[in-house]
């Protein structure tokens, strides 16, 4: 089927801290690792459609598995749409998976914060056991040819012109290992926090 900096989330545990940023933490075994092809999905539409999850091949995507209840994931929202906005035209794809029941109350949050990049709805328990979601948000880069090239937990600064830069040298299919990809972003995320304690 085609078509988020710091916070607590309440209610789903302790907070840790993943590439430096805080989230909303549950324990799980690993899944999804990097190296590995997204796991089989079944995924709903706003208006309660099921379907499988697909990707379009050969296309770099950025995977956001959010939730709407939580503060980071929200943070983070309005730069990944204008990352969507500003890659267009580039082999690349912005996708949110809302680990939400509600479609309706989903479907009123995109449209009251105009978040035009596609996303479905997947239940929690399906998002902790099959891609091993332990903090909102968490986000994976799927290379083209389908293999996970990084997670990445926490919220980030999708405006920042470094994390542009790296996105469209892999959409360019560009070899880059994970280590690499995490030097960026963490990089993003301490910039983030430095922001935050200036006066």
């Amino acid at each position: 089927m085609t078509a988020w900096l710091r916070g607590v989330c309440r209610g789903v545990g302790p907070v840790v801290l993943l590439l430096g940023l805080s989230g909303c933490e549950r324990m799980q075994a690993p899944q999804a690792a990097v190296g590995q092809s997204l796991p089989e999905l079944r995924v709903y539409t706003q208006d309660g459609r099921e379907g499988k999850f697909e990707l379009p091949d050969s296309r770099l995507h950025v995977l956001n598995i959010w939730a709407i209840w939580c503060p980071p994931c929200r943070e983070e929202m309005p730069s990944l749409q204008r990352l969507a906005d500003n890659t267009t035209n580039e082999n690349l794809q912005i996708t949110g998976l809302a680990v939400e029941e509600d479609g309706y109350l989903l479907a009123e949050y995109l449209h009251k914060y105009r978040i035009r990049f596609p996303v479905v709805r997947i239940n929690r328990d399906q998002a902790e056991s099959r891609l091993a979601l332990r903090a909102y948000p968490l986000t994976l880069l799927i290379g083209p040819d389908g293999r996970i090239l990084a997670r990445l937990t926490g919220a980030f600064d999708w405006d920042d012109p470094a994390i542009k830069t790296l996105l469209l040298r892999l959409a360019q299919k560009q070899d880059m290992d994970a280590s690499a990809i995490e030097t960026v972003f963490r990089a993003n995320q301490k910039a983030a926090a430095e922001r935050r304690r200036q006066p």
